[in-house]
């Protein structure tokens, strides 16, 4: 079974020059719209969001979703899966950290709790069944490696499904955690376009930070078939702050 996979880090807050969150998410809707994916996880997604990706998208696609604290700044990393064409089995979630069954805050070098969520979908005219993972990492080696390792462990304890994980990691592919991830992970980008391109741009179309930090990970059992970079602009203006990311794999 092939799958068409989206991963997008859609910018938690309204931003200046037209970058508001209601100016985005029309532009967002644009943007993915033509890919068709069957599965999308979004990072950053705040309250603020609610509304509009329930109105943008609430119609095709359910969504699953956990804030990762209740307090402070809250923020999460939902899944959306077409409605239509899958059931789901299983939903659950676990905080990058040493309690990671407890909401807890994590290694992360900026005071934030930090989280996966993961669904367990069937699709409903083949019968085939896989996990989907989404996630949004901290700063720091320390943080990287260890939530890598934290994401291995548990894809390898929820089933021995196939299972891909999206997100935005914050780690480069010269990077400990990103070494980690790939010990059991295959990075779909890597052997397929190997895009260099950097996937947070900061709303700048000429940048050169070099941050090419947004992934689709699949496991041994899965087949990499193509990525490509959603750069587009509507209007000359962005979506978000990221660009972000299409896959195409085979289960």
């Amino acid at each position: 079974m092939k799958l068409k996979v989206i991963s997008f880090n859609i910018r938690s807050m309204d931003d200046k020059d037209g970058h508001s969150i209601a100016e985005r998410g029309p532009r967002l809707k644009t943007v993915v719209a033509p890919y068709d994916a069957d599965v999308m996880g979004f990072q950053e997604y705040t309250p603020s969001w609610e509304d509009h990706i329930a109105a943008l998208f609430g119609e095709e696609y359910e969504i699953f979703n956990k804030y990762r604290t209740q307090t402070g700044w809250i923020e999460s990393a939902p899944i959306l899966w077409k409605k239509n064409k899958f059931e789901c089995l299983k939903k659950g979630y676990f905080w990058h950290s040493d309690t990671p069954e407890v909401e807890s805050r994590g290694w992360d070098t900026l005071p934030h709790n930090r989280m996966c969520e993961y669904v367990v979908l069937k699709d409903k005219e083949s019968g085939e069944s896989f996990v989907a993972m989404n996630t949004h990492f901290g700063f720091g080696d320390e943080c990287q490696t260890k939530s890598s390792a934290l994401m291995v462990k548990y894809a390898k304890e929820i089933s021995t499904l196939p299972t891909f994980a999206t997100g935005d990691f914050n780690m480069t592919p010269s990077s400990l955690g990103y070494a980690e991830m790939t010990k059991y992970f295959t990075d779909v980008n890597a052997v397929t376009a190997n895009s260099t391109v950097s996937t947070y741009h900061g709303y700048e179309l000429d940048n050169n930070f070099n941050e090419h930090i947004d992934f689709c990970f699949v496991d041994p059992s899965i087949k990499a078939l193509k990525q490509e970079v959603i750069d587009q602009l509507v209007d000359g203006k962005f979506p978000s702050d990221h660009y972000g990311i299409y896959s195409e794999i085979e289960l």
